[in-house]
């Protein structure tokens, strides 16, 4: 009882291991380039690329599978292939479209191809495919991509005028500003009949309140820093006068100050020398 129960454990074990082994041995397409069904295939040098678990080799496999790869355009007629096997890859062949042959056949965009690949198929090994197998793929449409590429163009080209027509209008303004801050007061003396003494303390009256509105400025943004700087605050012994501390509140005020004073001097200077002329 315990001989047949061995011997039938052995026959088990050999039928697992054999069919495992076939199994194995078994050709099956792994993977191709373009999938089944797929869209957008190049037509540059257009064909398929087809990955087999086993080797084959273009002085074994390529010598019996002459007849085995088949390529179709979409209204069912076959087209001139060359079948490229690859010896430092295993398993892979590349069927191409022959635009080289007599027939004069080139790719189309837009058109679906199909490569049929035969069930007879062998491997260097001498395992077949066991059944027909069909691939079939669509050409990129030309004409959309070159519309979408226009388009890409024509809104890149937009934007660039977008953005240079904006960067020149603001050197016109800024260029403008500059132009009108710088008076020639020989100019504007001819053209206003005003004297040039008088046309000098007006601009300088005019550049002491700019001044005086930028150091305002200044000032008022300073005070919005202090006011949102609620970190690094320390006791100290007493209080201090902001000139103490040396604020820059104080010496922007101190220096909008000197600047009105300066320019009120200059002022009383010009109006003195216009009275002796005349």
């Amino acid at each position: 009882m315990k001989k047949l129960g061995a011997i039938l454990s052995i026959a088990a074990l050999l039928i697992t291991m054999s069919a495992s082994i076939c199994f194995a041995d078994s050709l099956t397409i792994v993977e191709t380039y373009p999938k089944d069904g797929s869209t957008g295939a190049s037509i540059e040098n257009l064909g398929v690329k087809v990955y087999f678990s086993n080797d084959m080799t273009e002085d074994i496999a390529g010598k019996v599978n002459k007849d085995a790869f088949q390529l179709y355009d979409e209204e069912g007629d076959k087209l001139p292939t060359r079948v490229l096997y690859n010896d430092q890859e295993e398993g892979v062949v590349l069927v191409l479209l022959d635009t080289t042959s007599d027939k004069k056949v080139t790719a189309k965009g837009n058109t679906e191809y199909t490569l049929k690949i035969s069930g007879d198929l062998q491997d260097d090994q001498g395992n077949t495919l066991g059944k027909d197998t069909e691939i079939s793929f669509k050409t990129l449409n030309q004409k959309t991509n070159t519309m979408i590429s226009m388009g890409m163009m024509v809104l890149m080209f937009g934007g660039m005028i977008i953005v240079t027509t904006k960067s020149a209008a603001k050197k016109a303004t800024e260029d403008q500003k500059k132009k009108e801050e710088k008076v020639n007061p020989y100019k504007e003396a001819k053209k206003t009949g005003k004297s040039v003494e008088e046309i000098v303390a007006k601009d300088e009256k005019r550049k002491a309140k700019q001044a005086e509105k930028e150091a305002r400025e200044a000032l008022k943004d300073d005070d919005d820093d202090y006011e949102d700087d609620d970190v690094n605050k320390y006791r100290v012994k007493r209080r201090h006068s902001a000139s103490e501390a040396g604020s820059r509140y104080v010496a922007a005020k101190k220096e909008a100050a000197e600047k009105a004073r300066a320019q009120k001097a200059k002022n009383k200077t010009a109006s003195k020398g216009k009275k002796k002329k005349k």
